[in-house]
């Protein structure tokens, strides 16, 4: 009796050890996933999980973009994304009927956002069967948008009926929006990890028209308004020129050091400083061209410091949440703490050039030790040429600083 409980525990347990691996191999491939309850309606994006060579990967598909997800645990029945430079994660668990439910947490303003998700397989964004599109939306249109009617840029290319692009506004852009043209009903969305956007419209003739949504935004969403013309175009970057102010901050780094102007090793240096948040998508996008960019022309006397203002009271989370940050986008600069993006502390930082109100914004610093320009603004990657042009632009202005003498 004893040998026969023993091969029947035995057996259970090899199974036991067994099921779990076997199911989360089944939580492999991909998933359309979609935030159901969010303002507007159901936001969706693509979620491609595969097993690596040192664990499992996983991207964020909003077509052309594939954005790989910092950190993947798939254990049993559950995958958990972990975007620790945004503070926020996603969690999907089995719901049965091959099926996943759970919950995106993300970081406002106004605290931590909960957004209830569901997955399903497959990889179609708002409709699953063919849709006759009305029309198409490929090129450039000039945007109306808000409540108090922001000029700004939408950029679409059509490919059947899908649909991808992006928005610029003088705040920055949407990053990578996807979706299709059903009909005349226009539907695009994105989600990065934290960042959410959804963009609804209609098409007639050469006009679109709708509402866009934020995580937490209002029921009517934000009222737009966009024409079709050939040479719609926009300064993504607004160039300021100040009065040459000398900035005077001593402000901690995450590894507790103290960093100011007066330091030696920014006297006689151009120095860009970088105005952004982790919370910031636009400034991520920044990052990417910074890090490789700061590390090129330092031996030509370029520094460069990274100046964020995070969310909430909690400086120890802050400080967390700059060292993700840096450490993400391999940042070869000083990052230092401001305080809470809001005009009370970009002030007390920035003086005489503060309040922000756009995120990135650059100071430009000669070799004198005085403010010579101040980009506000930026247009990331899903822009195009709007991106190129304001890259290169960054790089004429460094380059006239560093041919000037102190």
């Amino acid at each position: 009796m004893m040998t026969k409980f023993r091969t029947l525990f035995t057996a259970g347990l090899i199974a036991s050890l067994t099921a779990a691996p076997a199911l989360a191999v089944g939580l492999y491939g991909q998933w359309r996933v979609s935030f159901d309850a969010h303002p507007g309606g159901p936001l969706p994006f693509t979620l491609d999980v595969r097993e690596g060579k040192t664990g499992p990967q996983a991207w964020l598909v909003n077509a052309p973009e594939r954005l790989k997800v910092e950190q993947v645990q798939v254990t049993g029945d559950s995958i958990t994304l972990i975007f620790p430079s945004y503070n926020s994660k996603l969690e999907l668990k089995a719901a049965g009927n091959g099926t996943l439910a759970g919950t995106a947490t993300v970081l406002r303003a106004t605290g931590t956002v909960t957004l209830a998700a569901r997955a399903q397989r497959g990889s179609w964004r708002f409709t699953p069967t063919a849709v006759k599109p009305a029309g198409n939306v490929t090129g450039r249109w000039n945007l109306t948008n808000g409540d108090n009617k922001v000029k700004g840029l939408v950029l679409l290319k059509q490919v059947g009926s899908q649909v991808s692009g992006t928005v610029q506004l003088p705040t920055g852009d949407m990053r990578y929006l996807s979706g299709e043209l059903n009909g005349t009903q226009l539907k695009l969305s994105t989600f990065d990890g934290s960042f959410t956007s959804l963009w609804q419209g209609t098409l007639a003739g050469d006009t679109l028209k709708g509402a866009s949504f934020a995580a937490t935004s209002r029921p009517a969403g934000n009222p737009w308004e966009a024409k079709k013309e050939r040479q719609a175009t926009m300064n993504a970057v607004v160039v300021e020129a100040p009065g040459g102010e000398r900035l005077s901050f001593r402000l901690p780094t995450p590894e507790g050091q103290m960093i100011s102007l007066n330091d030696a090793r920014y006297k006689g240096k151009v120095v860009v400083i970088t105005l952004g948040g982790a919370w910031c998508p636009n400034c991520h996008d920044e990052a990417i061209f910074m890090g490789p960019y700061a590390a090129r022309r330092q031996k030509e006397g370029l520094e460069m410091i990274g100046l964020q203002f995070e969310y909430g009271t909690d400086q120890a989370r802050a400080m967390r949440q700059i060292t993700s940050f840096k450490t993400r986008y391999k940042l070869p600069y000083p990052m230092v703490y401001g305080g809470q993006p809001n005009a009370e502390d970009t002030k007390e930082v920035l003086g005489d050039l503060a309040p922000v109100k756009v995120w990135p914004s650059t100071i430009f610093i000669g070799r004198d030790g005085r403010v010579k320009e101040v980009h506000v603004g930026w247009a990331g990657p899903a822009t195009g040429a709007l991106s190129e042009k304001v890259k290169r632009e960054f790089d004429e202005t460094v380059t006239k600083l560093l041919k000037q003498k102190a």
